[in-house]
């Protein structure tokens, strides 16, 4: 009686530990002290499946079903020998126990099955467990098993929640930062702005945006290559947070470009510009030393451009942009510069960054630009030949001139897209020339080439291949160059210009008398023809100056044999002036506004016009000019 009530009592305390928590641990080694001191046992060791985490599970897959050992209690406590239950067999019974003799009779060992899962082992010293007290241990292992597996669940889904929202955490964070720096970027920096300007106009305050772009990065880039600049990216974004502080906000907006937001802190614009210029001395302080990007120390500046805000009703976009043109205004005026937005001096450099952007979108289809010829005449008036001048139909203002986006498309490198673009039109449409009846007179067309595109290595095998693919004669093209063309890299530029006179290209320098004062390359080059400027010609008649530099050019041209044609011939006194000095080619609103293509040929079917019909044949392109682009600004 008295063995059977001390049996119900420690079936009924194992009983009452075991699901007193639903982490497993804690329960287990609840369940195991009550364990060693109901049962008399040395220690107690469970063994489970797991993950590549580590974590218990209910499943794993076949060829990793091992058990692992998850908790000993004692902790120190080592089995005498693992459980054979270690290889997990499903055909066995649920719960079984078994004894393991080890040196001597008084050392056992109990295994005791926790479903598919795990296994339960308990050692003791001394006698064996009496049978009844095995046997009354095998239901608590049922219910022990079923206890972990809830366990096991709960924390598998806690883990699961818990992995689920730290990804949820990762995504908003790289929705909102910098892969490489951890900064913010330029989305959280746009929203942060917004919310500074709303409370920038609510409390009457002023806030600034400060936008950096690193001065020479491109070299870091070119010369130790793109690791060892993420790294001086990384020292830039860790010395500009230094220098902010709490007070602010650093965030990057692609490659070389930061931005720095000084909240509403100051009640008045005195009172912003002493705190930003505060942080100009700090931060030229801070880039005065070399930055340390790996094994390197590299010393760079920032070029900084401020906005300040509330100005207006700009919105943050506008603001951007304005801090953006500051610091463009910035570069302009050296190295490790900073400078405030100024509407009135920023305004063209904020029409230059625009055309830029439009330009690239242009660019991305070419369906908005367009070729006019304007013809160039002799003495006779007959038509022989034409310049390829550029047009823009822009969608976003109207029809630019090509003065205003040709710098841009220059500074920028757009100009080489845009140039071979030309010149593939180009030949495209001398081909359509070819294939009408075109003036015996009529020889050439002329295309205007930038330096940079002249002077890029794959220039001549470029257009080889336009002349090429269209099937022309590259005897009717003339290359106009400006002087600063012919100049920079001469022995570069007499080398290409060798190779397409032997073909046949003929080279015009344009724009005569603007560049350079020597004029030494016009005899070691192998130029053909020079185009006397148009602001010489422009009141040639009455100016005395004018004619005495165009008589000058035209004695030059004559001593070296060089074809001469005047350019920006409006009037018929000063082709009559040029006709007395000995210019007997002429281009000018005086023979012919520029035309499309089908205009020119149109033009071009007619009967050669006399000078004296020099003026009517005029009056007739201007108006086929305005009927086929009523809006375009005229060329002269």
């Amino acid at each position: 009686m008295n063995n059977t009530l001390k049996y119900l009592s420690i079936q009924h305390e194992l009983g009452m530990a075991i699901g007193t928590s639903l982490r497993l641990q804690p329960m287990l080694a609840t369940f195991s002290r009550i364990a060693l001191r109901r049962l008399g046992l040395t220690s107690v060791h469970f063994h489970f499946l797991k993950n590549v985490e580590g974590e218990p599970v209910l499943q794993s897959p076949a060829a990793e079903r091992r058990l692992e050992h998850f908790l000993s209690v004692p902790r120190n406590a080592t089995a005498w020998a693992l459980p054979e239950a270690c290889a997990v067999d499903v055909s066995t019974v649920v719960c079984d126990a078994r004894q393991r003799c080890g040196q001597g009779a008084d050392r056992h060992c109990y295994s005791f099955r926790l479903g598919d899962f795990g296994t339960m082992t308990v050692q003791r010293i001394g006698n064996a467990l009496e049978a009844p007290v095995i046997e009354l241990l095998k239901p608590l292992m049922i219910r022990l098993a079923l206890s972990c597996q809830a366990s096991i669940e709960h924390e598998t889904l806690l883990q699961a929640v818990a992995a689920r929202r730290k990804a949820e955490e990762t995504i908003v964070f790289q929705l909102l930062h910098d892969d490489l720096t951890q900064l913010p970027n330029r989305r959280q920096m746009m929203q942060r702005l917004d919310a500074g300007l709303l409370r920038a106009r609510g409390e009457g305050r002023f806030g600034a945006l400060l936008f950096l772009d690193l001065d020479r990065f491109k070299m870091v880039n070119d010369t130790l290559g793109h690791a060892i600049g993420d790294l001086l990216l990384v020292a830039v974004a860790d010395t500009l947070k230094a220098i902010v502080g709490d007070d602010g906000m650093v965030g990057r907006l692609s490659g070389d470009e930061f931005v720095m937001l000084v909240d509403a802190v100051a009640g008045d614009e005195a009172q912003l510009r002493l705190r930003v210029d505060g942080l100009l001395v700090a931060i030229r302080a801070a880039f005065s030393d070399a930055l340390q990007a790996g094994e390197h120390r590299l010393h760079v500046t920032p070029s900084i451009g401020i906005a300040i805000f509330p100005d207006g009703d700009g919105a943050a976009e506008q603001i951007l942009r304005r801090a953006d043109t500051a610091m463009y205004q910035a570069k302009l005026a050296g190295l490790n510069c900073a400078m405030y937005y100024n509407s009135h001096l920023s305004a063209g450099l904020e029409l230059r960054r625009q055309l830029e952007k439009e330009l690239q979108l242009a660019l991305a289809a070419m369906d908005q630009f367009e070729l006019h010829y304007q013809g160039q005449y002799n003495l006779a008036g007959e038509c022989t030949g034409a310049e390829a001048l550029i047009r823009w139909h822009s969608p976003y203002r109207d029809q630019p001139s090509p003065a205003l986006f040709i710098p841009v498309a220059e500074e920028t490198g757009l100009m080489l897209e845009l140039g071979r673009w030309v010149m593939r039109r180009a030949c495209a449409d001398i081909r359509r020339l070819h294939a009408h009846r075109l003036p015996s007179a009529f020889r050439r067309v002329s295309i205007n080439v930038s330096a940079v595109q002249f002077n890029h290595p794959d220039f001549v095998e470029a257009l080889f291949a336009d002349i090429d693919a269209a099937g022309i004669d590259a005897h009717w093209i003339a290359l106009e160059l400006t002087e600063s063309t012919l100049i920079r890299n001469n022995h570069a530029a007499a080398s290409r210009m060798t190779v397409l006179r032997e073909r046949g290209v003929e080279i015009a320098v344009d724009d005569f008398g603007t560049g350079y004062s020597s004029l030494a390359y016009l005899s070691r080059l192998p130029v053909a023809s020079i185009k006397i400027d148009q602001s010489f010609v422009r009141d040639l008649d009455s100016n005395a100056g004018n004619r005495a530099i165009v008589g000058t050019i035209i004695a030059l041209g004559r001593a070296l044999d060089l074809d001469l044609i005047a350019e920006g011939v409006e009037t018929t006194a000063e082709r009559a002036s040029l006709e007395a000095l000995g210019c007997h080619n002429y281009q000018g609103f005086l023979f012919s506004r520029p035309l499309p293509l089908d205009a020119l040929i149109g033009q071009l079917r007619k009967p050669s016009p006399t000078t004296a019909l020099a003026e009517a044949n005029a009056a007739v392109g201007a108006a086929a000019a305005m009927r086929a682009n009523p809006a375009q600004e005229p060329d002269r």
